[in-house]
């Protein structure tokens, strides 16, 4: 019994040890990333006082402007700090999604 207990628990181990306990969590979308816009940028991302509008925002001016606050090339009063969570892959995703709304 004690046997089949540490053969169990070093099974346990080997297994999370090669990433086989859990796969990894899915990047969220550019649609679930884009939820959060909404709290600055306004309803349907359109913009609020000097905070401008992103729908129908060229994608790849949302590229540079996106790349440009994530590598602190661009100031900014939050943008700098959200966007460094940002891959490449969700600038251009966010990029596409606000360019067809």
């Amino acid at each position: 019994m004690r046997t089949q207990r540490i053969v169990l628990s070093n099974m346990a181990l080997a297994a999370a040890a090669i990433g086989l306990a859990a796969p990894a969590a899915a990047a969220p979308s550019a649609e679930a990333i884009a939820r959060n816009c909404v709290v600055c940028h306004g309803p349907k991302e359109a913009g609020q006082l000097e905070i401008p509008k992103l729908a129908n925002y060229p994608a790849r001016k949302m590229v540079e402007m996106l790349t440009g606050f994530r590598d602190g090339q661009k100031e900014a009063t939050i943008m700098n700090r959200i966007a460094k969570a940002f891959t490449d892959e969700q600038i251009q995703a966010l990029a596409a999604h606000f360019a067809n709304q």
